[in-house]
């Protein structure tokens, strides 16, 4: 099977599978371990490996928040450097009517940095319908997420006439994922969710923080837009031991 259909102009429609196991030691706290694989364009052509650690404290059915690591193994240049991540996350829900929305908030290290940014920043606000009674318990759902970049390799912005005037990382808001998803408990305690996400960058406020730079003496662009689609399918099982 391949994947070499590009939509919205010639982004590239990527494949990522995951599944993950969520053990619950106590009703407050909850750990959960995974791995994800994450194919190009080619479905057959596997691009990285991820395997992600969480601890959740779950304060009540609203409010919980907890740390991670991820690490991330490159499959098509073994000899690049292991990517690694620690994360800080908080996520609070309430409800409005028939619907509930959850907003989290997450804070990322990267190491080594990315060229974009050695630390992100999440936001994103999720909405579900939570008396929508479907088979399989099935459970559609919208996301949107954005990204604030910091402390990025720099860069020389110039004039129109290609003089040098700062330089400096390019901080800010820089990118907007939205994911259109369904899912579904097959079995008690399981979990399938199958969903399209689609990543946008972008430059936004001060042009000296941008991206996708374009050099006026010879119209290079340095650090080009990377904006992808994705078709994710992951899979999670939830075993309780406070029973």
């Amino acid at each position: 099977m391949i994947f070499s259909n590009k939509i919205y102009g010639q982004d590239p429609m990527r494949l990522w599978m995951s599944y993950r196991a969520q053990i619950r030691v106590t009703k407050e706290w909850r750990i959960s371990a995974g791995q994800s694989y994450l194919f190009s364009e080619r479905a057959e052509e596997l691009s990285s490996t991820q395997n992600v650690l969480n601890i959740i404290y779950r304060l009540n059915s609203k409010v919980n928040f907890g740390m991670g690591f991820q690490t991330s193994k490159s499959m098509t240049n073994l000899n690049q450097a292991d990517r690694n991540r620690v994360t800080a996350r908080f996520n609070l829900a309430n409800n409005i009517e028939n619907y509930r929305i959850s907003h989290s908030f997450r804070a990322e290290w990267h190491s080594p940095q990315r060229s974009k940014y050695e630390y992100r920043l999440r936001y994103g606000f999720r909405i579900h319908n939570r008396k929508l009674r479907l088979p399989l318990k099935a459970r559609p759902f919208i996301t949107n997420e954005f990204h604030y970049y910091l402390s990025g390799d720099p860069l020389w912005y110039r004039d129109d006439e290609g003089e040098r005037l700062v330089r400096q990382a390019p901080r800010g808001v820089h990118a907007h994922r939205i994911t259109l998803g369904v899912r579904i408990r097959p079995f008690r305690r399981f979990y399938t969710t199958l969903s399209f996400m689609r990543q946008t960058e972008f430059n936004a406020g001060n042009k000296y923080r941008s991206i996708n730079v374009v050099d006026p003496r010879n119209g290079r662009v340095r650090r080009r837009f990377n904006n992808f689609n994705v078709i994710n399918i992951s899979t999670s099982y939830r075993i309780n031991l406070d029973k």
